[in-house]
């Protein structure tokens, strides 16, 4: 299908003007409630026909109760809608449905250290104790140090997930962790965070070993905040997010926006919202966002400027063909065509976003359910929807 495919949906999109000098994007929305028949072309009916495939077999999992998928091809963004967000209330999710992205943050924060290597603030080689406004000594592995790319990459050896991490008992089921997990959360600071920095004792080589790490993406976003001078929150927004024209993707949802944010659940049990925003810098997930404005972001990607191409280079190869570049995975393999990617997970939503350049084609999925099961099924879902517009 994916030659004729595209082929005649780029001829359908100059007819339509959809693809303007200044490459405006269209959009149509849809909800599981609506005809096919809302559509004008076949070409449109055949993309709804394979969301609605793959969406409703997603679906049959008693545990997923809605998803709102993005869909972008060749500069045209589709909305879908599907299920509940409270099981029996038929609340139907919409394109203007605020989720918790999550780590997906760490791509916003990537894209604006990428923007400060190209403005000369900050170099991929450089020691970050260059930019800290104290000595941290520890902050080294038998002489050597923890350099601004192995924050970028998960490779500087700081822990996975918070500092003061080890305090959680490693006997405890998924609820039961992600309990004491945002208890933990709840109550950092960021003088709390700095001082746990400064005594933190290095056990491995920086630059070796792929070790996820929130504590090393917000330790990123505190240095951002030293170079610019500026509060790192306002950075994203004023740097990214208002020049992606993004204008309900927020780390503090408004009071007049509060209604429109989903209700959450971890195996079916309801959640509250993160603090992440509000105890240490958020670097590392703590923006909310639409469907609609995530394919802002999509569009921003393929934008195709110096700071994005940045933004997607390989840095470290955590195994063959799978990279990470400013917090970006990038993959290309005998199983994937080449595509940049990075999942979203809290105690309350599911997310992933994924980038496929050659084929520009961009894809979005947000659940307000979380679970390891979920994260699964939302990748092979991504995965799904792509080879079926290949075909």
């Amino acid at each position: 299908m994916k030659k004729s495919f595209l082929t005649t949906l780029s001829i359908l999109c100059l007819y339509s003007s959809c693809i303007s000098q200044e490459k405006k994007e269209r959009k149509v929305i849809v909800h599981n409630n609506k005809s096919v028949e809302i559509y004008s072309d076949a070409i449109h009916k055949e993309i709804k026909q394979i969301i609605d495939k793959n969406a409703k077999e997603t679906l049959k999992d008693p545990l997923i109760n809605s998803l709102s998928i993005g869909l972008y091809i060749d500069n045209v963004s589709f909305n879908f809608n599907y299920g509940e967000l409270t099981k029996g209330k038929r609340d139907i999710p919409t394109n203007k449905t605020i989720y918790e992205i999550a780590s997906i943050t760490k791509t916003f924060t990537g894209t604006l250290a990428a923007q400060a290597v190209l403005e000369g603030k900050l170099n991929l080689e450089d020691d970050i104790r260059k930019y800290l406004p104290k000595p941290y000594p520890n902050l080294e592995y038998h002489g050597i140090p923890i350099k601004i790319k192995h924050l970028l990459t998960h490779t500087s050896g700081l822990p996975s997930g918070i500092l003061g991490m080890s305090e959680i008992r490693t006997d405890l089921n998924e609820i039961e962790f992600n309990k004491a997990y945002t208890n933990l959360e709840d109550k950092q600071t960021k003088p709390k965070f700095l001082n746990q920095l400064s005594t933190y004792k290095m056990t491995e080589e920086p630059g070796k070993l792929f070790k996820y790490s929130n504590s090393g993406t917000n330790l990123m976003g505190y240095i951002l905040e030293l170079v610019y001078n500026k509060p790192f929150q306002e950075l994203v927004m004023d740097e990214i997010i208002s020049k992606a024209k993004m204008n309900d993707t927020h780390f503090h949802v408004p009071s007049n926006k509060q209604h429109r944010l989903a209700n959450g659940y971890l195996l079916d049990k309801p959640m509250p919202q993160s603090n992440l925003s509000k105890t240490l810098w958020g670097a590392e997930g703590a923006l909310k966002s639409t469907t609609s404005d995530m394919l802002k972001y999509i569009h921003y990607q393929f934008k195709n400027q110096e700071i994005v191409r940045e933004s997607h280079k390989k840095i470290f190869e955590i195994d063959t063909d799978y990279w990470i570049g400013y917090y970006w995975w990038i993959i290309s393999n005998q199983h994937h065509d080449l595509h940049f990617r990075h999942d979203g997970g809290i105690s309350r939503a599911k997310s992933v976003l994924t980038i496929f350049p050659e084929k520009k084609i961009g894809i979005s999925i947000f659940t307000n359910q979380s679970s390891m099961k979920v994260n699964q099924k939302l990748s092979d879902l991504t995965y799904y929807i792509y080879n079926d517009l290949k075909k």
